[in-house]
């Protein structure tokens, strides 16, 4: 299952921010990043993200 990593926009951590499906299509991609744009590092940084900022590293 692919991950699409995402920058902590604080202190730089790379985490895995969503989980897709290696089935799904770019569009469910495009919907599911839109769809919850909040998430936190392990530090407990709260950051905003767009599809622009997640990387798929899988």
């Amino acid at each position: 299952m692919p991950t699409l990593m995402i920058k902590c926009k604080t202190c730089g951590e790379v985490f895995g921010g969503l989980y897709v499906d290696e089935d799904s299509n770019p569009k469910l991609r495009v919907s599911a990043t839109n769809t919850n744009t909040l998430h936190m590092c392990s530090r407990g940084h709260n950051n905003e993200y767009v599809l622009e900022d997640y990387m798929d590293w899988s």
